[in-house]
């Protein structure tokens, strides 16, 4: 079923000049192929709402830096829109394209699919030789530099091939090859396969300081490669289960695994977990240092080279706060751990360096299910609301905040992860206390 100009109409026509496609997929190729962060510093959940948040932004920012800006978003739109390929022409609606990871996100403005990006990229390579095709039968000599020009779309030197993959400039994608940093990549197919987990890192991190991208890949090259079988079999088995849902929304993965996991190993909801064990269990090497920069929390990594591990930071006050020696006696280090194993569990099929670092460029949409997942495996959300009954269904500010510690105590989660798995689990039950939690918990 035809989702594009015209939804759902397979009899729509538009009498285009072809070439005007060809030459757009021919230029920005490269950004279609392996570009997958944004250009400038938000996280929207589809590349249509890129303009909103870029504007929000705007709004507090210095008038130059908004124009400076402007421009990159512009050339976003341009290059990830194909409507835009047609001059205005036509009035089609928008249609995006925004790769994502192994995967593609396909818009129309008004539904959005995830495809396999190799999928999308072989039919988006088969169009664009079927054009060739037509031009050449028309008038070989005519449209002779178009044709070639698309022949050629996958050449590129090292250096701009790993800055349009890693979303640097390209001085700085040029310093990281030239002192080591990173491999420079072979060719397009290396730089599109995406399954080096030290460019992802490097992707991962690339809002920070250059001085800090390059201590975050030295903490992901830290990790030695080894194999972990428990974790990979229990990784494949939630990733087909995750087929099976109905509800494909980023938080409802995130819970849905979680209990996968829990029942996966007979862990009761009532019983608290110890995150640390089950890491180690799992075969994930486990790391906990003082790293720079202080705002990274942790770091996970999984690939052809290293991991699978994962880094609790020391120095991050999230992980290891004031007054607290020993990092497994942290709750905000049990919740950023859950969190890393998440990203192991459901994004390491390929190659993976999940970075939680202030500005982190990880999709938001897999954030929020690792989020979830984290709360989850930590504090299921039946345990919660059943913690609700048996404290006789407290209202008030003073019992609930008493009972958003004793659940912060008992499942040794912060109380912020409390707070909020207590509201989801009655949300449920159709029970709301949000009001109340809001002054317990306001940050939850």
């Amino acid at each position: 079923m035809p989702v594009w100009p015209v939804p759902g109409e397979p009899d729509a026509e538009l009498e285009i000049q072809v070439d005007d496609f060809l030459a757009h997929l021919t230029e920005f190729w490269k950004p279609l192929m392996l570009r997958q962060v944004y250009p400038i510093d938000v996280n929207p959940l589809k590349p249509s709402d890129l303009r909103r948040e870029a504007m929000k932004r705007w709004s507090e920012r210095q008038p130059e830096i908004a124009e400076r800006e402007e421009e990159s978003v512009s050339a976003f739109e341009e290059a990830h829109d194909l409507a835009r390929a047609f001059a205005g022409l036509f009035e089609v609606p928008p249609f995006w394209l925004f790769r994502s990871g192994l995967e593609m996100i396909c818009e129309t403005g008004r539904q959005l699919w995830r495809l396999p990006f190799d999928d999308v990229r072989s039919a988006l390579s088969a169009i664009g030789d079927q054009i060739c095709d037509r031009l050449e039968a028309a008038d070989g000599a005519r449209w002779a530099a178009a044709v070639g020009a698309w022949r050629e779309r996958d050449r590129g030197d090292a250096t701009g091939l790993l800055a349009w993959s890693i979303g640097l400039n390209r001085d700085l994608a040029g310093s990281l090859i030239a002192d080591g940093t990173l491999a420079a990549p072979l060719d397009f197919e290396d730089v599109a396969n995406d399954n080096d987990e030290l460019r992802i890192a490097a992707r991962m991190a690339g809002a920070l300081p250059p001085d800090q991208i390059r201590e975050i890949i030295s903490l992901a090259r830290s990790f030695q490669k080894h194999e972990a079988g428990s974790l990979r079999q229990v990784a494949s088995a939630c990733i087909s289960h995750l087929t099976s849902l109905s509800d494909r929304r980023p938080f409802a993965e995130g819970e849905a695994t979680a209990r996968f996991v829990r029942e996966w190993f007979g862990i009761a909801d009532h019983h608290p977990l110890d995150i640390f064990a089950f890491a180690e269990n799992l075969g994930i090497e486990l790391r906990t240092l003082a790293a720079e920069p202080p705002t990274l929390d942790g770091l996970a990594v999984w690939g052809s080279r290293h991991g699978p591990g994962a880094l609790l930071n020391t120095g991050s006050r999230r992980v290891l706060p004031n007054g607290t020696r020993d990092v497994r006696d942290s709750a905000g280090a049990r919740v950023t751990l859950a969190h890393e194993i998440c990203h192991l569990l459901l994004d390491g099929q390929n190659a993976l360096s999940a970075v939680e670092v202030l500005k982190s460029r990880m999709p938001l949409r897999i954030e929020q299910r690792a989020k979830s997942f984290a709360g989850e495996i930590l504090l299921p959300s039946k345990a919660a609301a059943d913690a609700w009954y048996e404290a006789g269904k407290p209202r008030r500010h003073g019992e609930v905040g008493q009972l958003v510690s004793d659940l912060a105590e008992r499942f040794q989660v912060t109380r912020s992860v409390a707070a909020w798995k207590l509201e989801h689990g009655l949300e449920h039950l159709d029970i709301d206390i949000s009001a109340t939690l809001d002054a317990v918990a306001p940050w939850r």
